[in-house]
């Protein structure tokens, strides 16, 4: 069993800047606001002590608005961690799915200038590219938070998304309408324990990091979806709606197995649509035509590869479904802006940093 009392010893990083919140306690005020990571900087700048407490502590973010996945430590689908107390918080995005969770006081959530009170129990999923920020944390609040990649969600857990429709639409739009925040979806679990049990459990398995701990990982997140989904729907909060009457994962799932090849008559035929109106499907619940899809699941795929195997480039853009390397490097290069060979390098010394 895990305890509050386990968490609440102090970090080497909040120590820091509780000092400095201490010294300087107008530079962790919200105001009803949260800064922009310029902003914030132009707010630090006059005080030499934050700018030497982010280089000890965060210098591997490099002060980046935008974050991404090659910000994860490990290899895994799933990373878990204790938001920093005493942190001045900024409004950022990220190319991956962030799940904040309320262990004890209240969590100050913002998009925009927009402020969202989290209470214990509390569960937001925030989808990629959503302009969003935590405000300073007190000693006495505790939130975890978990980081899904979004290169890899749809393999992990596309099973759990077969069950619900609100769900569906949500990562839907998320994974396959990159260019645009698709939202936030908040539940209010009252405390669960089930739940609750679930996140600290997760936090434990993440730190320990023992053998399985990734597939141990999927297996809680998936719980903790399921736990949502069957006690907690009503609760859910969502700008997204979704047709009920059809269940787009089987669809995205065969997408996402047949990429390489796939034609939209042979997508429509198996599932006894036309051509046409598995267009209007397609367009209506991903925002994306059907090569537009089929595009971002082969580069989605290609992206992996080159980050997570030493295929050489050719068998990867083999794999992928491409015949031809010149518009592979192409459409690689404006989706990424960069090589393929300069992702991988990139992907590397991230990985071993």
């Amino acid at each position: 069993m895990i305890y509050f009392s386990d968490l609440m010893p102090l970090t080497a990083v909040e120590l820091d800047y509780r000092a400095l919140m201490q010294a300087y306690p107008f530079i962790h005020e919200n105001k009803g606001a949260l800064r922009t990571l310029p902003e914030l900087i132009a707010a630090t700048a006059p005080y030499p002590r934050y700018e030497t407490a982010y280089l000890k502590h965060f210098a591997r973010f490099e002060h980046e608005e935008k974050l991404t996945e090659n910000l994860f430590r490990r290899k895994q689908a799933v990373e878990v961690m204790m938001h920093p107390r005493f942190v001045p918080g900024f409004l950022h995005t990220h190319d991956f799915f962030e799940l904040i969770y309320v262990l004890s006081g209240t969590v100050e959530h913002y998009t925009g200038q927009e402020c969202q009170q989290l209470s214990p129990g509390d569960i937001c999923i925030v989808a990629p590219h959503v302009t969003h920020g935590i405000g300073t944390c007190q000693k006495d609040t505790l939130a975890i938070n978990v980081v899904l990649r979004a290169s890899t969600f749809a393999e992990t857990f596309f099973n759990i998304l077969q069950e619900d429709a609100m769900l569906t639409a949500f990562f839907t739009r998320a994974l396959f309408n990159s260019g645009n925040g698709s939202g936030m979806l908040h539940f209010r679990t009252e405390n669960n324990a089930e739940i609750r049990q679930i996140m600290l459990t997760m936090l434990y398995e993440f730190r320990q990091n023992k053998l399985y701990a990734d597939k141990m990982l999927n297996s809680l997140m998936t719980s903790c979806f399921i736990l949502l989904l069957r006690s907690h729907a009503d609760s859910a909060k969502t700008a997204i709606t979704a047709d009920r009457r059809t269940n787009l994962v089987p669809i995205l799932h065969y997408l996402q197995n047949n990429s390489e090849s796939l034609t939209l008559h042979r997508l429509a035929q198996h599932f006894s649509y036309s051509d046409r109106q598995m267009t209007r499907l397609l367009l209506q619940s991903t925002g994306k035509n059907f090569t537009q899809l089929i595009q971002h699941l082969r580069l989605t795929k290609a992206r992996n590869l080159l980050s997570h195997s030493n295929l050489p480039i050719q068998e990867i853009i083999n794999r992928c479904g491409y015949t031809n390397p010149t518009y592979f490097y192409r459409l690689f290069n404006q989706q990424f802006q960069m090589t393929p060979a300069e992702f991988r390098s990139q992907a590397q010394d991230a990985s071993s940093g």
